[in-house]
């Protein structure tokens, strides 16, 4: 039989992260055996936190009340209207309305139906990228998209964005930055939006990490600028412990792009659970419970960080940079990488070192084909004694090479 399917399904792969946490769950058990050590977990996004308890006694809530029959597709008027006021309250975005935003399955449904706007087109974004959008979005959107590598301290290269900028019909940012932690600064997103604004170039900004920053610094939307061609996705993944929940939305001032992703968000899956949505007002209406929640992660998250940070630090010859952002830092190794190991032996010949002690983490040709001696380490479900262990495992490996 001759199955001609669509290109486009055949051409998007697993995310590689997950592939390494399968791969690890076959290895941990041997290692147990054999060491009598657990493997260290560094490689995935989850978090170790519950989701707080005033956001699941809200969905109970909503399911006792009887909010388990068909949604609105593109959002309930109850959520919208809490996810104006955060919007207002926190990044500083005024003049929308309910009719700009759009609820999705997770922030990844978000970022798909807007990358599925530009299908065969040209887009390009910061490399490293977020592997889904690599294996996913871009293969399944029959994306042409250019990777534009940031400096080695993860600083922004404008002129080469103003060189791509002449070509593309969209530009994807994400910010705090997976897998770099990198916080990009309000001078840097307002510099980027006016090369997009010159080039008519549409903006996709991926902010699920919007609330996990740390020593002070903030988080800046673009979305609060006045340019139309900003679409805006967000999550409540990250910033509530809601991995699990598929929660999130996009917004834009742009008038017609959210009756159109309405209407794809309706095609894919006829809207967000109503119960869901209920439960996701009240994370961002009940201000008080959700200060506290948040910003006890984030502590737990800074310390952690700052941990993990020395601890590489104390180990010479690798390079990093500070991240201020999300709950992930991507160090470089390649002082540890003999110049006659090259191509995909040399992709993976620090992921495979580590996987030797018993750590686990994600090779930086993951996220693209840039910054490929580099490694992600999160730090979302390590508790500090086992970050202390990861450490002293590395400190003898690196050490000795």
């Amino acid at each position: 039989m001759n199955e001609n399917f669509n290109k486009s399904l055949e051409n998007i792969r697993m995310s590689p992260i997950v592939t390494i946490s399968e791969e690890i769950r076959k290895q941990a058990p041997v290692f147990k055996e054999k060491t009598g050590q657990d493997f260290i977990l560094f490689q995935r996004g989850e978090i170790d936190f519950p989701t707080p308890e005033y956001i699941r006694n809200a969905a109970k809530k909503a399911l006792d009340d009887g909010f388990t029959k068909y949604p609105k597709s593109g959002g309930e008027a109850v959520l919208k209207d809490a996810i104006l006021g955060k919007l207002e309250r926190f990044n500083k975005a005024t003049g929308l309305t309910r009719e700009n935003i759009v609820t999705t399955y997770g922030g990844q449904e978000a970022l798909e139906l807007s990358f599925k706007l530009f299908e065969g087109k040209k887009g390009a974004g910061f490399a490293p990228t977020w592997s889904v959008i690599l294996e996913n979005f871009i293969p399944y959107s029959d994306i042409d998209f250019t990777e534009v590598p940031l400096n080695k301290d993860f600083s922004i290269n404008f002129d080469a964005i103003e060189k791509v900028a002449k070509d593309i019909s969209f530009f994807y940012l994400n910010t705090p930055q997976n897998p770099t932690g990198k916080l990009f600064t309000k001078e840097e997103v307002i510099q980027l939006v006016e090369i997009c604004r010159k080039n008519d170039v549409f903006l996709i900004s991926d902010e699920a990490y919007e609330k996990v920053t740390f020593g002070g610094k903030e988080h800046f939307s673009p979305t609060s600028l006045e340019y139309d061609n900003i679409i805006s996705t967000f999550t409540f993944s990250k910033s509530y412990s809601m991995t699990g929940w598929r929660l999130g939305y996009l917004v834009t001032r742009n008038e017609r792009i959210p009756k159109l992703l309405t209407m794809g968000n309706y095609t894919q899956t006829a809207g967000v659970t109503t119960f869901m949505q209920y439960a996701g007002k009240e994370a961002l209406d009940n201000i008080e419970a959700e200060e506290k929640a948040v910003s006890t992660m984030v502590e737990e998250f800074e310390k952690r960080r700052n941990l993990l940070y020395k601890g590489f630090q104390s180990i010479d010859g690798i390079e990093l940079t500070k991240p201020d952002g999300a709950f992930y830092l991507f160090p470089n190794f390649s002082n540890f990488i003999p110049n006659s190991v090259t191509g995909s032996e040399r992709n993976t010949y620090i992921y495979k070192k580590l996987l030797d002690i018993g750590v686990a983490a994600v090779y930086g040709s993951c996220f693209g084909h840039h910054f490929v001696d580099n490694v992600r380490f999160s730090f979302s479900t390590t508790p500090i004694p086992v970050i202390e262990d990861g450490i002293e495992r590395m400190q003898k490996l690196f050490n000795s090479l």
